[in-house]
């Protein structure tokens, strides 16, 4: 089989490069392959008894498979392809920086993270201007994700406001406030959040309620914001575009542990402000498959 009925996007920095249609020049012989699940499993042998006690089972993650032909009208046309694709797959501006993935979109829309690996290229036909693909996509999480979707809430000041009693040096002209919105979440599995929490505010708090909560010791300026990142190829606090680790409390939710499962939520921002803070909560639908 040659050909499918759309092109896959994988994307990095410097990087966009569809594939899989005859029309991209590298049409997919066989459909993806979505490797095997396997398990990471904690089991522990009991001394001197028979059986085993089971622990917790952690999902290692594999890797998507491309068998793709290129099917030039020349050598000189198959070589320049195959070039192409293997330049792509060396993945130069991510693979020596920690942390960093690609995108890959399939053919329905879907996307998962991780990083272009094995390739491999069967040349000896490419005089006739044949060349057969292998290449390997190794994923962060074995989970495919829909587009971005968000919502804003934002920080009520209580009614009142003025001077709190008992006066005291200094003068205090703000107070806690909460609100909520409700956020719904689609899709098939739980799913990463992330959350962006813009100043003026003391003390955020923003809270997924009955799932997690996230509180800060800090204060942000009007113009100062924080970014926490759940998803497995992030799990990042980012402060003004710079790194800033340690700013949850102990008692906050781990970023590991941060998934919202689908359905309807209760999205709250806490803190003290006596301007107009705001958190923006992100999340893609998860799905088991692309």
């Amino acid at each position: 089989m040659t050909g499918m009925r759309g092109d896959w996007l994988l994307t990095y920095p410097g990087v966009t490069f569809p594939f899989g249609s005859v029309t991209s020049g590298y049409g997919f012989y066989v459909a993806p392959e979505l490797g095997v699940q396997s398990v990471i499993a904690e089991d522990v042998k009991p001394m001197s008894s028979d059986g085993r006690l089971f622990g917790v089972d952690t999902l290692d993650t594999d890797a998507v498979t491309f068998v793709a032909d290129i099917v030039a009208p020349d050598e000189s046309a198959a070589r320049v392809l195959h070039e192409q694709i293997r330049g792509v797959w060396r993945a130069d501006s991510i693979r020596s920086a920690p942390g960093a993935v690609a995108s890959l979109r399939s053919e329905a829309g879907r996307t998962t993270y991780g990083r272009p690996r094995r390739f491999s290229a069967d040349t000896n036909a490419i005089h006739a201007g044949f060349v057969r693909i292998t290449a390997d996509f190794a994923t962060a999480t074995d989970l495919w994700f829909g587009d971005i979707e968000t919502k804003t809430v934002g920080l009520v000041p209580l009614p009142g406001g003025g001077l709190i009693a008992p006066l005291a040096s200094p003068l205090a002209t703000t107070e806690s406030s909460d609100r909520s919105q409700v956020i719904t979440v689609p899709g098939e599995r739980a799913t990463p959040l992330s959350v962006t929490i813009f100043g003026p505010i003391t003390n955020p708090v923003v809270e997924i309620v009955g799932v997690l909560r996230w509180e800060l010791r800090t204060t942000l300026a009007y113009d100062q914001s924080i970014t926490i990142d759940a998803a497995p190829w992030a799990r990042t606090i980012v402060r003004d575009g710079v790194p800033a680790p340690g700013l949850l409390t102990a008692a906050s939710t781990r970023l590991a542990n941060a998934d919202v499962p689908p359905g309807s939520h209760e999205f709250v921002l806490r803190g003290t402000s006596s301007g107009a803070p705001r958190a923006v909560a992100s999340w893609r639908p998860a799905f088991h498959t692309p």
